[in-house]
C-alpha cells in the first residue's frame, strides 16, 4: 500500500534484524528472501578461529533457523505438504525467539521433533510450541520445546569468550540433531536432556517396536550395515565373527538386501596390505 506499511510485518521484520545480528556474532547468515521464504529466514554456518591463524574463521556446520517475535509461541504445520516439509528437513532447524525490548533472542531445537523415531510414517499434523502445551485425543500431534537451549543479548555477544562458549554448546546441538535426522527413519534416535545455555547430556535411546517386521528399517540402513560388517571383518580376524557375519548375510539376503561391500571384498588381501 503507497505511504503505509503493516505494523505487524515491521514488528517481524524488526525481530528478525535483531536475530540475525545477534547469530553473526559467531555465524556466518545467508538470509532467505522474502520471495523464497517457505519457512526459514536463514541458513546459518557455525564459524570457528582457525587455531594455525587466529585472524581467519573456518566455515563448520550449517542449519536453519526460523525467527518469531517473542509474542508468537506457537508454531502449526497442519496441512500435509507443511508438515512433510519439515519432517523431511535433511539439516536442523531452530526457533529463535526474539525480545526485541530486552534486545535478546531465545533459541529453541526442534529436538523432540527429531529424536521420534519414525514420525514420518505416524505424523497427520505438527503443532509446536514455546510453552507447555496438552497434546489432545486428536490426531494432530502437539509438542512443546522444552527451555531454550541457548540465550544471547547484545551484552553477551561482546564478550569474546561468551561468544566461544555459546558457540560450542550451538555445535553440540547440531551434531546431535544431524545424528538424529539422519537415522530417525530406521526408527532409533536419542534424546538428550539440556539447561539453557548449557552442554547438551545424553538421556536415553528411542526403539519403536511393532508386532511386524519393519522391512524398511533393512532398506534405510544397509549401507550403514555393509560399512559396520566390513570393517569387523577387516581388522578382527576370527572365525566365530565370520561365521557370524554369514548368518547375518544370508538372512538379508532373504529379505531381498544384499551387502555388496561385505560380499565383494578380498579381507585377506586387505590384511596382508596392513602388515
Amino acid at each position: 500500500m503507497p505511504g503505509a506499511t503493516a505494523t505487524n510485518i515491521r514488528k517481524a521484520d524488526l525481530a528478525e534484524d535483531l536475530g540475525k545480528f545477534l547469530l553473526r556474532s559467531f555465524c556466518a547468515i545467508a538470509p532467505i528472501s522474502k520471495a523464497d521464504d517457505f519457512g526459514i529466514d536463514i541458513i546459518a554456518t557455525l564459524l570457528e578461529i582457525d587455531r594455525e591463524n587466529k585472524l581467519r574463521e573456518l566455515a563448520n556446520k550449517t542449519f536453519g533457523v526460523q525467527f518469531k517475535a517473542k509474542s508468537v509461541r506457537k508454531i502449526e504445520f497442519l496441512k500435509e505438504y507443511e508438515y512433510k516439509w519439515l519432517l523431511n528437513l535433511d539439516y536442523p532447524y531452530f526457533i529463535g525467539s526474539v525480545d526485541i525490548t530486552n534486545s535478546k533472542m531465545e533459541i529453541y531445537t526442534l529436538h523432540y521433533v527429531n529424536s521420534m523415531p519414525s514420525i514420518n510414517e505416524t505424523c497427520t499434523g505438527l503443532i509446536i510450541s514455546l510453552d507447555k502445551i496438552q497434546n489432545g485425543e486428536d490426531k494432530v500431534l502437539k509438542i512443546d520445546l522444552g527451555d531454550p537451549i541457548l540465550t544471547l543479548t547484545t551484552k553477551d555477544i561482546q564478550d569474546p569468550e561468551i561468544v566461544r562458549e555459546k558457540g560450542i554448546v550451538l555445535k553440540q546441538w547440531i551434531l546431535g540433531e544431524y545424528e538424529n535426522i539422519k537415522v530417525r527413519n530406521i526408527g532409533l534416535t536419542k534424546t538428550f536432556r539440556w539447561k539453557t545455555n548449557k552442554m547438551p547430556e545424553f538421556d536415553a535411546v528411542n526403539k519403536i517396536f511393532s508386532y511386524s517386521e519393519d522391512k524398511n528399517i533393512y532398506a534405510q540402513s544397509f549401507d550403514f550395515i555393509d560399512a559396520t560388517l566390513t570393517e569387523l571383518k577387516l581388522f578382527n580376524k576370527s572365525e566365530k565373527l565370520d561365521k557370524a557375519v554369514k548368518v547375518i548375510n544370508e538372512l538379508l539376503l532373504k529379505k531381498g538386501i544384499e551387502l555388496f561391500l561385505t560380499n565383494g571384498v578380498n579381507f585377506e588381501q586387505f590384511r596382508n596390505k596392513l602388515k
